[in-house]
């Protein structure tokens, strides 16, 4: 949308904006955007009310302040518009703001948020069907590879996906935020990390949102350093799981999520040419490769067959 379309919805929204900036466009198809006044600054979030609405995210951002967990605050809702007008947390995300020093600290910090949400009682959400998980991993071989790179999969993943929900299944499920990523993570004004972007929660298996924190779409994963966050994260359940379990929680919950992301932001590409991400594919490939067991066949297939030719197209865009 154009700036003085939203400052005329932030209008029709009781928020009298004087000016508008863009800050991101999700591959959901949310807008948002920093709408302000000579008093104020709000952030505007504007989904097409075709194409969905925020009634998921208002009830689980009730649900998480009921269970004592920093979230976004929505102070106005228009449903007719597709219109949520929320506080202003600025624009320390923990991607862009994590450093040598800080690094640590503030992702123990999220593995407490993390850990709060898996075990609230107060969070109404659905369960992930395993046909759901299934097909969002299906997406590599029909989007990713067929459609975006143009060749054909081989039966090593179809094995590598069956083996994902048969390992899956098995694994304790847990409420799942299913985009825990750092991007989504924010240090507000009063320093307090805040969880954002919330909408596609449901109970899921715990590694998927173990990955998303500590495999990160944009550096190379680190096992050792992840290791050390999984150890203090089963300190935080009292060990319940060990070092060990947990990893292989992380690890099959990073094949099923960035299986099911290559997938997404391939078919984003294709179908409303959206290229804000292509850029990141490469290393979500590459820590995809890294978590599949060394023995597993499609391990070889990938760093031979598919990290080429994406290389290549990648710098053909």
């Amino acid at each position: 949308m154009k700036e003085d379309e939203i400052i005329n919805l932030s209008i029709q929204c009781n928020f009298n904006a004087s000016k508008a900036s863009p800050l991101k466009l999700e591959a959901s198809g949310r807008e948002y955007w920093r709408v302000t006044n000579k008093d104020n600054s709000m952030i505007l979030c504007y989904l097409d009310p075709k194409k969905g609405n925020h009634s998921k995210f208002i009830s689980i951002s009730n649900n998480l302040q009921d269970s004592k967990i920093p979230c976004v605050n929505v102070v106005y809702h228009n449903e007719d518009l597709g219109v949520t007008i929320q506080d202003d947390l600025g624009d320390r995300d923990l991607l862009s703001i994590l450093n040598d020093d800080n690094k640590d600290d503030l992702l123990k910090s999220s593995l407490e948020i993390l850990l709060q949400i898996q075990k609230s009682k107060l969070l109404k959400v659905d369960s992930f069907t395993e046909e759901e998980l299934i097909e969002q991993m299906y997406l590599f071989k029909y989007i990713f590879c067929k459609k975006f790179l143009n060749i054909e999969a081989n039966t090593s993943v179809d094995m590598l996906i069956s083996d994902t929900i048969g390992t899956l299944i098995t694994h304790p499920w847990v409420n799942c935020h299913f985009d825990f990523e750092r991007r989504n993570l924010m240090l507000n004004k009063d320093d307090d990390l805040t969880v954002i972007d919330y909408q596609d929660m449901k109970v899921g298996p715990i590694g998927i949102d173990l990955a998303a924190i500590l495999v990160d779409h944009y550096y190379e994963t680190n096992i050792l350093h992840t290791k050390t966050l999984l150890n203090y994260y089963s300190n935080l359940m009292q060990l319940e799981y060990s070092e060990a379990e947990l990893y292989e929680f992380l690890r099959w919950g990073c094949i099923q999520r960035n299986l099911r992301i290559l997938g997404t932001l391939a078919n984003l590409y294709i179908v409303n040419n959206r290229s804000f991400r292509l850029k990141d594919l490469p290393m979500i490939l590459n820590n995809l490769i890294e978590m599949i067991p060394d023995e597993h066949s499609s391990k070889g297939f990938m760093r031979k067959n598919i990290k080429p030719i994406l290389n290549k197209k990648i710098s053909k865009l």
